[in-house]
Formats: structure tokens, C-alpha cells, sequence
């Protein structure tokens, strides 16, 4: 799976990691309605610490997988599904400094790079 997202973001609630790259939200739109390609990345801490949650518009890529992150800069995200088809997802956007850190202290969380931290907030 590849496609480019206009926005990216990330969210910690207690034992749980998010990333969502995808359309920009818009508080006129049904909330539930799939306008285009998108990827939700989870990973909580209390029961299933080893796989990660996706969610997109693509049930191909709907689950909990074990991830390999393969790269992650200001421009691009890459991670292999550990799973023999469908398992590679390239992800291309564009965002400031100071975001990205943010962004990537919780994909290093996510994909098992560094060790959650109770002090966490965003």
C-alpha cells in the first residue's frame, strides 16, 4: 500500500500510541466517512504488547500485526507487515520540525524502538 497523506498525527493516552496519516479532518463531513486513503497505527501496553493495531480504508491492511519499521523521516514513512502478502506500506507527507519530533518519539514507541514512558503526554 502507498499513497501520500495531507496530515499526520500523534496521540498517547496512557498505555495507548497512535499515529493517523490521512485526509485532513473537516467538522462538516460525517465523521465516518472515508474520503480517501488513510492508516491508523496502535499500540497499547497492557495486553498485547508485541502487535500493533492498523486501521485504513483498505481491509487488506485491517489488524493486529507484529511491524518492522524500515524508515521514518520528515517525509516518509515505511514498515513492513510481518506476514507473507500485503505487507509492505509506504506512506509520503510533508510537516515541520518541531511535528515530526513529536511524530517520531511515538513511532519509536510503536514500533518497539524505545520503551514507553509513564511521563508520555503530547
Amino acid at each position: 500500500m502507498r499513497f501520500h497523506a495531507p496530515e499526520v498525527s500523534a496521540s498517547v493516552s496512557g498505555d495507548y500510541y497512535q499515529i493517523y496519516l490521512g485526509p485532513k479532518e473537516d467538522e462538516e463531513r460525517d465523521p465516518f466517512e472515508v474520503v480517501g486513503p488513510y492508516l491508523l497505527l496502535q499500540r497499547e501496553f497492557e495486553m498485547s504488547a508485541r502487535r500493533c493495531y492498523i486501521e485504513s480504508e483498505n481491509e487488506s491492511y485491517i489488524g493486529h500485526f507484529a511491524l518492522k519499521l524500515i524508515e521514518f523521516s520528515p517525509s516518509l514513512l515505511s514498515f513492513e507487515i510481518v506476514r507473507p502478502r500485503d505487507n509492505y506500506v509506504e506512506v509520503s507527507f510533508e510537516f515541520d520540525a518541531k511535528n515530526f519530533e513529536v511524530v517520531h518519539r511515538v513511532a519509536e514507541v510503536i514500533f518497539g524502538l524505545r520503551e514507553p514512558d509513564e511521563n508520555d503526554s503530547l
